[in-house]
């Protein structure tokens, strides 16, 4: 995790492991100590070769998000563009068309 970095952009869709082995994809912004997880999922592996997606935390009421010290993170990465527009049409409160792709 960069050191004292924040990394808020307008797309906030990062992927993280936890020490626990428990991967994150969501809105993850890495703050100095912590990162600050909202609106995100876990992601399970039902069967070889297949993901899937739990929301994370679902049953609390946190509606700020959860902070998790950077002790408990092994690294905060960049999903697939795939992946992450699907997080983004899951959590979005609207209906959101698929984007449009350029075949060239």
């Amino acid at each position: 995790i960069p050191n004292g970095e924040n990394m808020k952009t307008n797309n906030n869709i990062k992927l993280a492991r936890l020490i626990s082995g428990e991967e994150i994809i969501g809105d993850i912004i890495v703050e100095k100590n912590s990162i600050l997880i909202q609106d995100a999922y876990s992601l399970v592996a039902p069967e070889p070769g297949k993901i899937a997606f739990i929301p994370f935390m679902a049953y609390a009421k946190n509606t700020g998000g959860f902070r998790i010290k950077n002790e408990f993170v092994m690294f905060v990465g960049e999903p697939i563009d795939d992946m992450a527009e699907q997080v983004r049409q899951m959590s979005s409160k609207i209906d959101l068309p698929p984007a449009k792709k350029i075949v060239t």
